[in-house]
């Protein structure tokens, strides 16, 4: 596949879906049910235990509606459940269950069989560019910093 004159959005998706599809290749191998989006939301509650729906929101860069979405989800396979916040009863804490806890730790392995993957033929150097420049990018379309 000729990339040389791609436009740059389609290369961000190309690389996106190329890097979610070898992630799922992998979680298909192991039998688990579990989506990408559904790893992406339950990636920031394993790294922090019992935070709000807001903080995974942030921590996963999905939208509110889709993040909802997937915690029901997840709630429903008993991965995770949602408490009342003892001190703001409008929000929810949210916190892996044991089942969640022991998918985490078998997909953890593919996240970095994945990664490693997906630098196979990128130097150090080279991908600490690509990933501050796309840093750069997100923060200057981010519609939260102006």
């Amino acid at each position: 596949m000729e990339l040389k004159n791609t436009p740059f959005p389609v290369l961000l998706g190309l690389a996106h879906r190329l890097a979610e599809r070898k992630f799922m290749q992998i979680i298909d191998q192991l039998k688990l049910d579990l989506t990408f989006d559904q790893f992406m939301v339950l990636m920031p509650i394993w790294k922090k235990e019992g935070i709000n729906q807001q903080q995974v929101v942030e921590g996963c860069g999905k939208d509110k509606t889709s993040v909802t979405r997937i915690i029901t989800t997840l709630e429903n396979k008993n991965l995770l459940v949602r408490i009342k916040d003892s001190t703001d009863g409008r929000l929810n804490n949210i916190h892996l269950t044991k089942k969640g806890k022991k998918i985490i730790d078998k997909v953890n392995p593919v996240m970095q069989e994945t990664r490693k993957y997906i630098k196979k033929n990128i130097n150090e150097d080279d991908f600490n560019i690509a990933r501050s420049v796309m840093i750069q990018l997100i923060e200057g379309l981010d519609s939260k910093n102006g």
